[in-house]
């Protein structure tokens, strides 16, 4: 696996934390990061019976975030380290597709890309009001990566 994906996943794995299940998540329940339809989908190509998200191994949260948001995505194609784990964090969270729309608006601009990530989060919660417990962590997160990035230039 490459260097910025390890460094993207990195980020990701500390943000997402553990398990989770909160009433008003509509990704349902999740544990580092993958949801039961994520884990439900993996399985199944695999070949395994189905199993609650609750006991992923990080090993197979891994393997998911390698194969089905790295790879997929396209961002393993991105040279600029900075804006490949940007993107990579923004494919967790905002879906694939969510996150290629983004990317494009921002004409692939680091700054950009996050500055449009803050600005969909804020108008998620003003259109729909169960959301808005999520947006001071979504605005946080957001923050810290800004923070993170700007370590990759201390060498």
């Amino acid at each position: 696996m490459d260097k910025n994906f390890e460094k993207a996943l990195d980020f990701v794995m500390k943000s997402e934390g553990g398990y989770s299940n909160h009433i008003a998540d509509k990704g349902g329940a999740t544990n580092y990061g993958i949801t039961q339809g994520t884990y439900n989908a993996y399985r199944k190509r695999i070949m395994q019976p189905f199993a609650d998200v609750k006991n992923i191994t990080k090993e197979e949260a891994v393997k998911i975030y390698y194969d089905e948001y790295w790879l997929k995505s396209g961002a393993c194609n991105i040279d600029d380290e900075a804006l490949a784990v940007c993107y990579f964090d923004a494919c967790v969270n905002h879906g694939i597709n969510g996150a290629k729309n983004l990317l494009n608006q921002a004409n692939n601009n680091t700054k950009v890309f996050l500055e449009l990530r803050r600005e969909r989060y804020k108008k998620i919660a003003a259109k729909n009001s169960s959301q808005r417990v999520f947006l001071h962590g979504w605005l946080n997160r957001i923050h810290n990566l800004e923070v993170y990035i700007k370590s990759f230039n201390i060498n």
